[in-house]
């Protein structure tokens, strides 16, 4: 059936304009250092609550400019690598006294050479991942006997899962309009074509599916949950309503994933925070 809406650059401007006041993002993350330190804070101390970091050999997988291997080295006494497919003018400072920052890959290059850790991060980098169970096999090389990953990644089909919510206010631009209508509204707004921002197209159900696949047991599995827009969702349900509701409202997955033969352990302290669905695994 045929939608009753044009999604054309005409109602992208319109829904841009009646959100502008209301965006899906009101205070987008700055890269400014003092934010980049803040945010790296935050998101360990988050982590910590599930995980315990002190005194471990730690990966960090997509580690940007450095700022939470830094932090692990100077604040919980580890042994960090970070790994990105690109370098970063920042390793020059963060990098030392305990932090090893380095261009790998781990879907594509040789794991071996980096040895085993006893915790893997990553944060909001799995969306950007071309083979993403290729890395997922990666960290499954990488981590040791008892060690435990924890990967924090976009889904595919949440609200602001565009990226580009500094600019769209609107809510899952990406599921509505074509590549070329945000091409035509970044020409219209900024002079030159944008398009939303590159990501793989993993759901909840594909995450679940490769960490069977791979023998990851998911120790702790949980989604952060936005509120839902639901007169929205009714304007455009005849494109929105071919999605599980699931998957449009929750953007954000989190695990704590183990070896199968690994002991299963109880997180350091009860999780805290904003409202999340929560399911945990004990097999």
């Amino acid at each position: 059936m045929a939608s009753k809406h044009t999604f054309d650059l005409e109602l992208f401007l319109r829904l841009n304009e009646e959100y502008e006041g209301k965006p899906i993002v009101a205070r987008p993350r700055t890269f400014d250092e003092q934010s980049l330190d803040e945010a790296a804070a935050k998101r360990l101390t988050n982590v910590e609550r599930r995980v315990d970091l002190s005194d471990k050999r730690v990966l960090e997988i997509g580690s940007g400019r450095g700022h939470i291997c830094r932090r692990l080295a100077d604040h919980y006494g580890c042994e960090v690598v970070g790994v990105d497919i690109k370098e970063y003018e920042q390793w020059d400072t963060l990098s030392g006294r305990n932090v090893d920052l380095r261009i790998h890959d781990v879907s594509a290059d040789d794991n071996a050479a980096l040895g085993k850790f006893d915790l893997i991060l990553s944060f909001a980098v799995w969306e950007h991942v071309e083979h993403p169970y290729a890395a997922l096999s990666g960290v499954k090389e990488l981590l040791s006997p008892e060690g435990r990953a924890y990967i924090y990644a976009n889904l595919y089909r949440g609200p602001k899962a565009s990226h580009r919510y500094r600019d769209i206010f609107f809510p899952w631009p990406h599921l509505l309009f074509t590549d070329e209508v945000f091409e035509e509204f970044y020409l219209h707004t900024i002079g030159h074509k944008r398009r939303a921002a590159w990501v793989n197209k993993l759901t909840a159900a594909h995450y679940s599916f490769y960490f069977d696949q791979l023998d990851l047991v998911p120790e702790q599995l949980f989604y952060s949950k936005d509120a839902f827009d639901a007169e929205f969702y009714d304007r455009f349900e005849d494109v929105l309503g071919r999605y599980p509701r699931f998957d449009l409202s929750h953007d954000f997955i989190h695990s704590v994933l183990r070896h199968a033969d690994a002991a299963p352990i109880e997180p350091p302290s009860p999780a805290k925070g904003r409202a999340l669905s929560r399911f945990r695994r004990k097999s």
